[in-house]
């Protein structure tokens, strides 16, 4: 699908393209999301510039991601999407910046555009030139990261809770620690997708400083362009101390179900070592041979069962002594 906005009164305004697909040169700003062939021959008319394929767009390599061809600066980074839905995933952005506008390619639905778009159709959008509109986009894909490490933080200061202050019954225990170790996961995963986000972004705000025309870079453009930076390396910071707290309750979970599972091992081993000697006692007297005095005791039936008895309570009050149990 390929959109089309124009600048009108400071705020952005969807321009309709003709039944002949031409993009006028007044549109400003172009997004496409997963463009058939003839919108991405229509972009590239009014662009002036090859666009890449989606498979070139997802190459890693800084040489792919980021250059300049035809008169046009095409950058790429990986944004995060999916993350309301529970299934967070990376996919590729590429922004491109032409003489006359600037352009999107997308394969996915991004929440920071919705929220963009959002502020820049109004009259106080802002969006006064193709570069607003190229450092509003960036601005926007910043918060809507900054709101995923928000979420990310929320959810690991209720896991560390539950960890640490939790009091349940042992079997209801192993069950809850199951369910946090599995939200665990999750969050690490999407902490780990963030900041991978950021990193490519970063390297997006280097290139853009270095490549972009003086239109962007000069002036009140320079200093958002420098405090994006700024924001981006801040949250850099804190993932990486998400991360960090998420790796330490992560070994805390597997720590206190190692606790729990040693606990039932030592029950175990306690009640095996209390039965033994009964066990030893009653094997003995069970046995058949023809000269065994015991057997000839009037009181013997008694008397070995009150040193079974004996056997078994002796370990258990010094288990008890020692602190064991």
């Amino acid at each position: 699908m390929l959109t089309a906005y124009q600048i009108v009164d400071n705020c952005l305004v969807a321009h309709q393209i003709g039944d002949d697909g031409v993009v006028p040169p007044q549109v400003a700003w172009i997004d496409l999301s997963q463009p058939t062939g003839a919108e991405q021959r229509a972009a590239e008319a009014y662009l002036g510039a090859g666009l890449p394929t989606r498979e070139e767009s997802q190459e890693i390599e800084f040489s792919s991601r980021f250059y300049s061809e035809d008169n046009a600066i095409f950058m790429t980074a990986s944004l995060l999407s999916g993350v309301d839905k529970g299934e967070a995933h990376l996919n590729p952005f590429t922004l491109v910046v032409a003489a006359h506008g600037i352009a999107t390619i997308r394969y996915d639905d991004f929440r920071a555009l919705t929220q963009f778009l959002a502020r820049a159709t109004k009259a106080t959008g802002g969006c006064t030139s193709p570069a607003a509109v190229f450092l509003g986009l960036i601005e926007a894909i910043v918060d809507r990261i900054a709101d995923v490490i928000e979420r990310i933080s929320v959810v690991v200061d209720r896991v560390n809770r539950d960890i640490f202050i939790g009091e349940q019954p042992s079997r209801q225990r192993d069950r809850e620690l199951a369910v946090i170790i599995g939200d665990i996961g999750v969050q690490g995963d999407i902490a780990a997708k963030a900041r991978e986000c950021l990193a490519s972004l970063e390297r997006l705000v280097q290139f853009a400083g270095l490549a972009l025309p003086s239109s962007y870079t000069k002036g009140g453009h320079r200093a958002r362009l420098k405090l994006i930076g700024r924001d981006i390396r801040s949250l850099e910071d804190h993932v990486a101390f998400l991360n960090n707290k998420i790796n330490f309750l992560l070994d805390a979970s597997l720590g206190l179900i190692s606790v729990q599972q040693n606990e039932v091992i030592r029950i175990l081993t306690v009640a095996a070592t209390v039965f033994f000697p009964p066990t030893l006692i009653g094997t003995i007297y069970g046995m058949n041979f023809k000269w065994m005095p015991e057997l000839g005791w009037p009181i013997g039936y008694p008397l070995a069962i009150l040193v079974m008895l004996a056997s078994a309570v002796a370990p258990f009050i010094y288990f008890r002594r020692r602190g064991w149990l």
